[in-house]
């Protein structure tokens, strides 16, 4: 069974190899890393004015999350890169302190 995210993710896949015409999705990946970056950063950017909001329901707030959530695939499914891959990876740092995990990488 597979729940939205896969769904999505699926859909941004194919989106990526086919490139439809009229497609929005098409139309990020077709402007590179540098269009699509460019609407990660907005979005990202409203997510944090949306958090700063007194919305006690957060529906903006959620909103805005998944407007973001979907720049940043677009421009992962562009890679190819799965959502399994991103499941590994969270797995790999679960249970490990941000800061050790930054340590590591030798980051301060």
């Amino acid at each position: 069974m597979t729940d939205t995210f896969d769904r999505l993710m699926a859909e941004i896949h194919q989106r990526a190899k086919d490139l439809p015409k009229g497609s929005y999705t098409t139309q990020l990946i077709q402007g590179g890393v540098e269009k699509m970056g460019a609407k990660i950063l907005e979005e990202a950017q409203e997510v944090v004015e949306a958090a700063a909001e007194n919305d006690e329901a957060n529906d903006h707030l959620v909103y805005e999350a998944c407007d973001l959530i979907y720049h940043l695939w677009v421009l992962l499914g562009a890679r190819g890169i799965t959502l399994d891959e991103l499941r590994r990876e969270l797995r790999r740092r679960e249970g490990t302190s941000g800061l050790e995990e930054k340590r590591q990488r030798g980051q301060n």
